[in-house]
């Protein structure tokens, strides 16, 4: 497929399977690697079992879960050219990671956990009322609204605060928060990606890319290799 499909329908085209086929090839270790991590850690949650367990134990297993679905999908980006979108998701996968090995650490911050959905509950509800039209709400979701807000203020837990508990304050530094300021904030360094050097200045670019592509697979692989040991972990105790 040419690239002057890509022109007329974008990463839509058949033309990304193209640059897949050439990008596995060139970056053969690193995806090998994600790939047999990424099937280590999706044999152990096949094999979970959470019946009997308790609350803490089956959030851990869940956002394990969830970790490695984003991991298996960041690398089916990168595969694509998409890499700054695999970096949104694999920040999203490091969130549930830090909240996963947080609560094998702590147990008892599901409680914190569930009181941030309150809190985030709470600031929904706030700011539909507040600046969404009375017309554009009815009254029985109006009432919705205002049981979620007064049904608990909740408390603020975040990300930050899981990865202290695991002590992973330094991948939350090093890898979190480049990956927020290049690719899930919008951030005047976001826009990198859309340029290209062009003589003695840029040119406007869209298409696949492998720029920051074995980065981000490596912090993929970090990733998976702590989900499989959470995985492994949670094993031993959700029999």
């Amino acid at each position: 497929m040419s690239v002057y499909d890509f022109d007329r329908k974008g990463f839509l085209s058949s033309y990304v399977y193209a640059h897949r086929v050439k990008v596995l090839g060139v970056y053969a270790g690193q995806f090998d690697e994600c790939g047999k991590l990424s099937e280590q850690a999706q044999s152990l949650v096949v094999n979970s079992k959470v019946k009997e367990s308790e609350k803490s134990k089956i959030c851990s297993l869940l956002f394990a879960e969830r970790t490695l679905r984003g991991c298996q999908a960041a690398i089916r980006l990168c595969e694509i050219g998409m890499v700054q979108e695999a970096q949104v998701l694999t920040r999203t996968a490091l969130e549930t990671m830090f909240h996963s090995s947080a609560l094998l650490v702590k147990p008892e911050i599901v409680d914190d956990i569930v009181l941030n959905d309150d809190h985030e509950a709470r600031k929904f509800a706030d700011s539909i009322l507040k600046d969404v039209s009375k017309d554009e709400v009815s009254q029985d979701d109006k009432d919705y609204l205002e049981a979620l807000r007064e049904r608990s203020k909740g408390k603020q837990f975040s990300v930050y605060d899981s990865a202290k508990i695991a002590n992973m304050s330094r991948k939350y530094a090093v890898e979190y928060r480049f990956l927020s300021a290049m690719a899930g904030h919008a951030t005047i360094r976001s826009l990198d990606r859309s340029l290209a050097p062009e003589g003695s200045g840029y040119a406007f670019y869209i298409g696949p890319s492998v720029d920051q592509l074995e980065l981000t697979l490596s912090i993929v692989a970090h990733c998976l290799e702590q989900c499989v040991y959470i995985l492994k972990f949670l094993m031993r105790d959700l029999k």
